[in-house]
């Protein structure tokens, strides 16, 4: 590793080294949260024909106004293109890999219809069983049992495995119509709630016996969330309403709804209120943030914000932060059909098309990302910051930590794109720093004072880099990933975990970037 000097932002640019990333010559081996954005549009698009590896470091200065729009300077900094290789598969794999850790193992769930179990030390295969159909979702592991969700396509059928931690083995398996959503009880129970369009089900653990089914009418669903013996579960229709549910967690009796314009996520729980956030379809004028009395669901406050997605929001201090895009359209040029419409440019629901019916909508050509700021009490905005200059970008992340709000977002569809990190005061809004990248930020993790940063370029090759959050600077990156990456990293101990698309974990020195290993997910049979 080279060593790299971090220069204060400045005016006028200024060069910094070429930092290597990490290679090695030993075998190695994304509410679907927004589903994020449409895997075939927004993260495809805004990867494709992104020029690799120039970091730059840029000014910016506060905009005081009725809600502070903060806006950036010029100023940057470069770091050269790397020249290295990425480690190719050893056969043709073109499949994204999901990873849950537990108990010194890597669980992955992956699109190849099977799930691995992989010990971290060394990625040995320690056992792989199969699955009908992809599985999309990192696994969820709880008392010694891996429980996998899979879909054979958008319109079902589903599964639910439920696999022994120590071998694979098969212990049940449910069957359900549409996609599914896997989450945990928050108690001792060992229950399974699986929601999907067609509702909501509890599910014994131990067997996968249903013990209730709370019915619904939607397009789509999220993942469940229980607090205090209450289940909340949202429920969307396309171009229309979606209703969030709170439901007694021992038999599913329903306590209370609550139903806004658009999408609906799962919301956050904190001091007897419920704070949620619902998307904004083509036809809205915007998405809102709306807080609720947990007790009744009797409305609080509601808040309409400029955008159309918005990320479900972190509340710290007695304040809401949240990352918003709004969906531009042009004039004309209609589509009848939604998802051309979608992947034209990427950043529509893939949840909210995947089941619509032919109608005309308008593709989209950009969008504007912006941070926000709302105290929790009453929904007042605090600050609002334009991510971007105001120009086209698309948010993908974003954390609270020790007084500082970092997020990222991408630029763009196509060569001209890239992406942003930035770090703002999060009592003001005012920008400590920010980084722009010529490669598309996909997934981070805030942890220890880094920001482990997924990135692509293209549908080539991707990059995760490790930036400083006191100020930015780059502390190691690595290059060497044959296809794009759409997951966050994840880290346990001292090491970093990464799930590609082309099939392949990689596990990476948290301190340098260094790789430990490399495993494969291809098998036969």
């Amino acid at each position: 590793m080279h060593n790299i000097e971090h220069k204060p932002l400045q005016e006028e640019p200024s060069s910094i080294p070429e930092q290597k990333g990490a290679t090695t010559t030993e075998r190695q081996k994304l509410p679907r949260a927004w589903r994020y954005t449409i895997i075939g549009g927004t993260i495809l698009l805004v990867f494709a024909l992104i020029i690799a590896g120039l970091l730059t470091f840029a000014n910016q200065k506060a905009n005081p106004s009725p809600h502070p729009s903060l806006a950036p300077t010029t100023g940057a900094s470069t770091l050269p293109t790397p020249a290295t290789t990425p480690i190719p598969a050893s056969i043709p794999s073109s499949h994204n890999v999901s990873i849950a850790i537990a108990d010194g193992v890597a669980y992955l769930s992956t699109a190849d219809n099977f799930a691995y179990a992989l010990r971290i030390s060394n990625g040995a295969l320690l056992w792989h069983q199969k699955i009908d159909g992809s599985a999309d979702q990192p696994p969820v592991v709880k008392k010694g049992v891996v429980y996998v969700a899979s879909f054979v396509d958008q319109n079902g059928p589903a599964h639910v495995y439920a696999l022994r931690a120590s071998d694979g083995h098969l212990l049940w398996r449910y069957d359900n119509v549409n996609y599914s959503y896997l989450s945990l009880s928050t108690t001792d129970n060992n229950v399974i709630y699986v929601a999907s369009q067609d509702g909501i089900s509890a599910l014994n653990g131990n067997n996968g016996t249903l013990l209730w089914h709370f019915a619904t009418k939607a397009s789509d669903s999220g993942s469940p969330l229980e607090v205090n013996g209450v289940v909340y579960f949202n429920s969307s229709i396309v171009n229309g309403q979606g209703t969030l549910y709170a439901l007694q967690a021992n038999n599913g009796t329903p306590i209370w709804h609550y139903t806004t314009d658009g999408f609906v996520f799962t919301p956050r729980v904190a001091n007897g209120v419920v704070y949620i956030n619902s998307d904004g379809y083509i036809d809205l004028v915007g998405g809102t943030l709306a807080a609720l009395r947990a007790s009744d669901g009797h409305q609080i406050w509601k808040q309409t914000l400029d955008a159309n997605l918005i990320q479900p929001p972190q509340l710290v201090n007695g304040i809401l932060y949240t990352a918003t895009t709004k969906m531009l359209v042009p004039p004309s040029a209609h589509s009848a059909n939604p998802l051309q419409g979608a992947t034209s440019i990427g950043a529509l629901l893939w949840n909210t098309f995947q089941s619509a019916s032919v109608v005309q909508v308008v593709p989209l050509k950009e969008g504007l990302s912006s941070l926000y700021a709302v105290r929790a009490s009453d929904g007042t905005i605090l600050w609002h910051y334009s991510m971007n200059n105001g120009k086209n970008s698309w948010a993908n992340w974003f954390s609270v930590e020790n007084g500082v709000v970092y997020a990222s977002a991408a630029r763009g569809e196509d060569s001209t794109g890239g992406g942003d990190i930035y770090a703002l005061q999060s009592s003001n809004g005012s920008v400590l720093w920010h980084v722009k990248l010529n490669r598309s930020p996909s997934g981070a993790l805030l942890a220890n004072d880094i920001i482990y940063l997924s990135t692509s370029a293209g549908l080539s090759n991707g990059t995760v880099y490790a930036l400083r959050a006191r100020d930015g600077s780059l502390l190691w990156d690595y290059h060497s990933i044959a296809g794009p990456v759409f997951n966050a990293p994840i880290l346990d101990g001292n090491t970093i975990y990464i799930g590609a698309s082309n099939g392949i974990v990689y596990a990476l020195r948290a301190d340098n970037g260094g790789i430990v290993w490399h495993n494969l997910t291809a098998v036969q049979g």
